[in-house]
C-alpha cells in the first residue's frame, strides 16, 4: 500500500476517483474520526488516503511510499470553512470556521495547513500541486508509478469535476457521509464545491489574508505561492 496524504480540501477525493476509474484502483482511508469507522482492512488495500501528520500513523506503516497533494494553503482553507458550514456542521459561521481553521490551536486542523505541508514535505516520495492535478490529471497521476505498478489506464473514464458534482463519484458521493442528513447530489454538489484555483480571492476577506499569511510565509514561499 500506499499512502496518499493531504491537508483537507487539496483534491484527495478527486485523486481517489480518478485512480479507481482509471486505473480501477480502490482506496480505503485511515483517520481518528469517531462517528465515522476505519475499514479493518484498510492496509490491504493499494491506496489509503488520510490527513494526519506523518508520525500520527501506525508505528509499522509510517516507513510506506506517500504522495503528497498539496494546495494552495487560502483555497484548502476557504473550502474547508465552507466545508464545515455545508456539511459538518450546517449553519456554522463561515467566517469563524475560517478563523478557527487558520490558527489552528493546539495542533488542530491536522496540525494547520502549515504544520501538515512541512511535515509531509519532509516525508513524502512524491509530491504534486492541487493545481496542477486540476490541469493535467492523468499526467499528475501518472507520477505514482515511481513508487507503484499502475494497472493499464482506461483514458476515456476519466471523472470530470462537473460529473463529480452531479453524484456520479465512486468517493465523496455521501456513501460514508458524516452528516447522515445531506443525501446523495445535494451532497456530493455541497462536497465537490468549485474545484478551481485562486477562489480565495473573491471568498477570503483581507484580514484573514493577513493572519493567514503571518502564519503560513515559509511554506507559501518554498511552495512558491503569492
Amino acid at each position: 500500500m500506499i499512502w496518499l496524504a493531504s491537508f483537507p480540501r487539496s483534491g484527495n477525493t478527486f485523486f481517489r476517483n480518478i485512480m479507481y476509474q482509471v486505473y480501477g484502483l480502490e482506496s480505503s482511508s485511515y483517520h481518528q474520526e469517531t462517528v465515522v469507522t476505519v475499514d479493518e482492512n484498510f492496509e490491504s488495500y493499494p491506496i489509503v488516503k488520510t490527513h494526519l501528520l506523518p508520525d500520527q500513523l501506525p508505528n509499522r506503516l509510517q516507513s510506506a511510499k506517500s504522495v503528497y497533494l498539496v494546495r494552495d494553503g487560502r483555497d484548502a482553507l476557504v473550502s474547508m470553512a465552507h466545508h464545515r458550514k455545508d456539511i459538518i456542521a450546517p449553519g456554522s459561521n463561515y467566517y469563524w470556521n475560517l478563523t478557527e481553521a487558520i490558527l489552528a490551536r493546539e495542533g488542530s486542523f491536522f496540525g494547520g495547513w502549515g504544520g501538515n505541508v512541512e511535515a509531509w514535505m519532509d516525508t513524502a516520495d512524491i509530491v504534486i500541486k492541487y493545481e496542477d492535478l486540476i490541469k493535467d490529471p492523468l499526467k499528475e497521476v501518472r507520477k505514482l508509478s515511481q513508487i507503484m505498478e499502475l494497472p493499464d489506464a482506461k483514458v476515456d473514464n476519466l471523472p470530470t469535476f462537473s460529473q463529480l458534482k452531479k453524484g456520479k463519484a465512486h468517493y465523496g458521493s455521501g456513501a460514508k457521509r458524516i452528516n447522515k442528513a445531506i443525501k446523495g447530489k445535494e451532497f456530493s454538489d455541497k462536497f465537490f464545491r468549485r474545484g478551481v484555483s485562486g477562489s480565495y480571492k473573491d471568498e477570503m476577506p483581507h484580514i484573514h489574508r493577513a493572519l493567514f499569511w503571518m502564519k503560513n510565509k515559509k511554506q507559501m514561499q518554498e511552495l512558491k505561492y503569492y
